[in-house]
């Protein structure tokens, strides 16, 4: 799949139906009816996060933990390089006739650089694993699930019973129901 998560995005994909919805409530009432229907849900757009969503979505749970593990050791294991490179092989100086290998004077130097490196190499991997990057456009299905909308992606494929799923999210709350082909989208 590579670094960059080409499956988020819906330049490339067929029919899709997007329901809009105006309350979290009817949204996860609509998820969970789509998903006990077998319905195969592309993704969910809200302009705040919504408790349980992710669960009743059945998504897995993230590998940012190991993202930020590997950012950690990647940056604990610069600074002990640079601390010893600065103190130790370039400008060694006996002050206070401190020892010239590892102190407890480098452990806040150690700690800082970790939480550093674990910050920015976490901020680089989200913005470029989420398609975030400068020039990229943004993909909205509607300008208002930015503001107060919360929109259902469903990908109408030859299996897929389109009236039963828009039948569905009509029943759950949606007060607006859109079928997107290749870029244009018509209301139903």
């Amino acid at each position: 799949m590579g670094l960059v998560d080409k499956g988020l995005s819906l330049r490339n994909r067929g029919r899709l139906l997007v329901g809009v919805f105006e309350d979290e409530d009817h949204v996860m009432a609509a998820t969970k009816a789509l998903r006990s229907k077998g319905t195969d849900i592309l993704d969910i757009y809200t302009p705040y996060p919504i408790h349980g969503l992710e669960v009743a979505l059945g998504v897995k749970r993230s590998n940012l933990s190991v993202v930020a593990f590997l950012c950690g050791m990647t940056g604990f294991s610069l600074v002990i390089l640079m601390i010893w490179y600065m103190y130790v092989h370039d400008w060694p100086m006996l002050i206070g006739n401190k020892p010239v290998r590892f102190t407890p004077s480098w452990v806040p130097i150690l700690f800082e650089g970790t939480v550093l490196c674990t910050a920015f190499g976490m901020g680089i991997i989200f913005f470029l694993r989420n398609r975030m990057l400068h020039g990229i456009q943004p993909e909205l299905l509607d300008d208002r699930q930015t503001d107060d909308r919360m929109v259902i992606v469903v990908e109408a494929d030859n299996n897929v019973d389109e009236a039963t799923m828009l039948q569905t999210m009509k029943e759950a709350g949606a007060v607006e129901l859109r079928e997107r082909i290749g870029g244009v989208q018509t209301v139903l």
